[in-house]
């Protein structure tokens, strides 16, 4: 019964969102800080696909993504906000506002809100919601969203989603990958899908990454199979390094032979630190991330924190502690 009802949630959230969206004649699209191809996909697909059908579309990220420079549309992202109140701020593949910046959730409160989100526990700050936490990515909800309005999915709009669901599943290599998701990766390629643009967001390296993983690899360590490393603010600055550069690392760590979790701590700003977690299914380093006011996915997520420079290491083994402990409380259920 309870799946159904919420069967019936999903159904009715993306029946309002995309009533909402068809009424207005003016739309932001923003995504979270820090973002990556799903967020910056699934943003440039919608606002594509929106402007196909004459309305006036604003596309925001704070920070931007230089490796998304290759996909279609994205000389229309902007990181400041517009000039003009919109009828609709659609936010997309965001667990929660804060996750736009203070300025983009200033701007955001003072219009109605469309959220559309695939995280588990995401909230549901906006006037309308569309949340389907079973989808591996949120350009599969963009998909779903622009087959119900009868968008057509032009190879430019095949590329961003193709992006974004290639990213948030490695390849189509997750778990989280199932038969709904390849069918709309077979579908997308009969759109003409540009894959050589989405290998190349992908894959996007620069000599900075490179060296800054360099770096990065010096400290990594492994203890009682869980990987952990972390990168200084100074580090960037040496190689001029971009903190996206270094997006994909704490998956290099995860992958170690016998490895079971992974812990990647990277100073942001002046002793502000972006902690990222990964961790094998019967792991949820999720919860972990929410008690630090993050969130994410069960196996993938994050959080901020403010910490002292030379606290870094003792805080990452009292992450690890904690993984160590969810792990001994799980096999302690298992047995009883």
């Amino acid at each position: 019964m309870l799946a159904i009802e919420k069967d019936s949630d999903v159904i009715e959230g993306k029946r309002e969102v995309i009533s909402a969206l068809l009424s207005a004649e003016s739309v932001v699209i923003a995504s979270h800080e820090g973002p990556e191809p799903d967020a910056i996909g699934s943003s440039l697909a919608l606002g594509l696909a929106l402007e196909s059908i004459g309305k006036k579309v604003y596309i925001y990220n704070k920070d931007g993504l230089e490796s998304a420079k290759y996909l279609p549309g994205y000389s229309k992202l902007k990181t400041s906000l517009p000039d003009f109140l919109p009828d609709i701020f659609c936010v997309v593949d965001c667990a929660n506002l804060d996750r736009i910046g203070d300025e983009g959730k200033k701007f955001a409160v003072r219009t109605t809100i469309v959220n559309i989100d695939h995280h588990d526990k995401a909230e549901r700050f906006g006037t309308f919601n569309f949340i389907d936490h079973t989808a591996p990515a949120c350009g599969v909800l963009i998909y779903e969203i622009l087959k119900d309005m009868n968008i057509e999915i032009t190879p430019d709009i095949a590329t961003n989603i193709y992006a974004a669901i290639a990213k948030d599943t490695m390849g189509f290599l997750l778990p989280t990958v199932d038969v709904r998701t390849l069918k709309i990766a077979s579908e997308l390629i009969e759109r003409k899908a540009d894959l050589l643009a989405v290998m190349k967001t992908l894959r996007f390296a620069t000599l900075r990454k490179y060296k800054l993983l360099s770096e990065f690899l010096s400290r990594v360590v492994v203890e009682d199979g869980i990987s952990f490393s972390f990168l200084f603010k100074s580090d960037y600055e040496k190689f001029g390094a971009k903190d996206e550069d270094s997006d994909e690392f704490i998956d290099l760590i995860r992958s170690i032979d016998g490895v079971k979790a992974s812990i990647f701590v990277r100073e942001r700003d002046n002793e502000f630190f972006k902690v990222s977690l990964r961790s094998d299914p019967h792991l949820d380093v999720g919860k972990i991330a929410r008690k630090y006011g993050g969130g994410g996915h069960k196996n993938a997520a994050g959080f901020n924190i403010k910490i002292k420079k030379d606290e870094v290491l003792n805080f990452i083994r009292k992450i690890k502690e904690e993984i160590l402990e969810q792990e001994r409380f799980s096999h302690e259920q298992n047995n009883h």
